[in-house]
């Protein structure tokens, strides 16, 4: 079974776009998702860490500070999460996961500032940050089938404006040569607060600290004791603890390790 085969990039460049204009729309067949190192070591930092720490918020500020795009391996992994719960796979379930791949279309769409995951053409949304998506998440995370075939759509992510890619594994196999690789970290506690009031602003989800707590720290446990990919630190990236750092402060420490050619923001500067 190759998991390869229906996996497709639909890419939507943004070079100098007039917000009037719409997109041009190119697709990326599997003989074309080929790593190519001179995309890949240019302008990609990598933002690893576990639940909580503020990958995301992290990465798509900075994107927007100086111009960049975000993009979160999570979203892809929950989308195929998502794609099997609907369609009622008993998790774990690796042979109808890898059906479910075959015969349905996993895009990562780019737009001016960020990257989104869709299937069969659809935005699943908030949806995929759900409690119910989030309690199953690591039997397709801890697939070794399913992030070899999702690799290099993560390789070949569209490379004309600097790339903040957030997740577990991105400084250390997908993206190991990237020239800017941030850890983050923080305390369990810290780390499920923050998620406790992400799914009730977001979500209207509404869970007792002591149960997130619970869902935050058997997620590390399974990214850190998975055998493909664990997460860790990259030996060459830098390591900020957010427990006690605001966001700015956390964003003004990784700025100073942006190289100023990356900036695209009006200023021209990464200050």
């Amino acid at each position: 079974m190759n998991l390869h085969n229906s996996l497709w990039i639909r890419r939507l460049l943004d070079s100098g776009r007039d917000s009037a204009k719409p997109f041009q729309v190119s697709w990326i067949s599997k003989s074309d998702l080929v790593c190519r190192e001179d995309r890949l070591v240019l302008q990609i930092a990598t933002i690893d860490g576990p639940a909580g720490c503020g990958k995301s918020s992290v990465a798509r500020l900075l994107a927007a500070r100086i111009g960049g795009r975000m993009f979160s391996s999570g979203r892809l992994y929950r989308g195929i999460t998502w794609l099997a719960l609907e369609h009622r796979v008993a998790l774990p379930d690796r042979q109808r996961v890898g059906e479910l791949i075959e015969n349905h279309r996993l895009e990562i769409v780019a737009s001016s500032d960020s990257f989104r995951v869709e299937v069969d053409g659809f935005d699943p949304g908030d949806v995929l940050d759900s409690t119910r998506v989030t309690g199953e998440i690591h039997h397709i995370s801890n697939d070794p089938a399913v992030r070899s075939a999702v690799l290099p759509l993560q390789r070949n992510l569209p490379a004309d404006l600097p790339v903040f890619a957030e997740g577990r594994d991105m400084g250390t196999v997908v993206f190991p040569d990237a020239p800017v690789k941030i850890f983050l970290t923080a305390s369990v506690e810290e780390r499920a607060r923050r998620r406790q009031v992400e799914l009730s602003d977001r979500l209207s989800e509404d869970l007792p600290l002591e149960v997130v707590q619970e869902q935050v720290a058997r997620r590390d446990a399974l990214d850190e004791e998975r055998e493909v990919s664990p997460l860790m630190a990259a030996p060459d990236a830098v390591t900020v603890d957010t427990t006690l750092l605001d966001l700015e402060e956390v964003l003004s420490a990784i700025m100073k390790r942006i190289p100023r050619s990356w900036n695209r923001g009006p200023t021209g500067s990464t200050s």
